[in-house]
């Protein structure tokens, strides 16, 4: 027997062991994708429509990989995903952008769970394949708890072309640079609303999966080029979090009684 591969740490293990769900193995997928010369853009403060592009789909490209590594080791779910993404600029300017999704593949072994929870339905979404989501081990099962279960890894994405030349009109005095402002600003809006848009055009009202809402939703910025490197400053915004939709409700994995939220205040801070 061939032991697993996983990236859970031991207090997430001891979670999902406890609700019966073990590691079945680390899938990884992963993308290097062609997004055009540097010189086919304007240097303007905008969006570069084809990095933007290119970049969505060398995402979803990895992690569709992922999942059908997840398909084939027989899982139910993929929990702890992480994307991670670098820019390279190659010989004659050709921009290439490179992802890599990693996640460990979960299964319910029904042997393993509580007596409570072995007529717990399958997590699986409604067409058989895994379920996928960037929530840690713990808050995986904090989820389940809470009468809720996770469906897919929801992304949207913006890249900014930054016009170095504005920097021009400020030497000797400092303001705010307005048309950076209103640029990241936009970036990160339009990252959000795609990735909403995204996902409810592959999981619409009235789907099997459609999801309730997005958890631990966050928006990474990342800086490229500039500052002597070759090609022009461009800057990412990514939006990431977790759809999620409502657990059936004969599902004795909702916590009984239903969990209340409490405030914590930490006192060292």
């Amino acid at each position: 027997m061939t032991a697993a591969l996983s990236e859970l740490s031991v207090t997430e293990f001891l979670m999902l062991s406890r609700i019966g769900f073990l590691p079945r193995g680390l899938v990884v997928g992963s993308c290097v994708f062609s997004a055009g010369s540097q010189y086919d853009w304007t240097v303007a403060t905008q969006e570069i429509t084809s990095l933007s592009s290119a970049m969505r789909t060398t995402r979803h490209l990895a992690v569709k990989r992922m999942r059908e590594q997840a398909v084939q080791l027989g899982a139910d779910g993929i929990v702890d995903v992480r994307l991670e993404v670098e820019h390279h600029l190659w010989r004659g300017g050709r921009q290439v952008a490179k992802c890599i999704a990693v996640g460990t593949a979960v299964v319910f072994d029904r042997a393993q769970a509580p007596a409570a929870l072995q007529r717990a339905p399958s997590l699986r979404l409604s067409n058989g394949t895994p379920f996928d989501s960037d929530l840690s081990g713990g808050d995986f099962v904090t989820l389940l708890g809470a009468g809720y279960r996770p469906v897919t890894v929801a992304m949207g994405n913006c890249v900014y072309g930054l016009d170095p030349r504005i920097l021009r009109q400020y030497r000797g005095h400092d303001a705010e640079l307005e048309v950076y402002t209103k640029a990241f600003f936009d970036a990160r809006e339009t990252a959000m609303g795609r990735l909403q848009h995204d996902l409810f055009a592959a999981y619409p009202i009235g789907h099997g999966d459609a999801p309730t809402g997005i958890v631990g939703m966050i928006v990474e910025e990342k800086t490229y080029g500039g500052q002597g490197a070759s090609g022009p400053p461009i800057v990412e915004f990514t939006a990431l979090g977790t759809a999620i939709a409502p657990l059936a409700a004969d599902d004795p994995r909702r916590a009984q009684p239903r969990q209340t939220p409490n405030l914590s205040v930490p006192l060292d801070r």
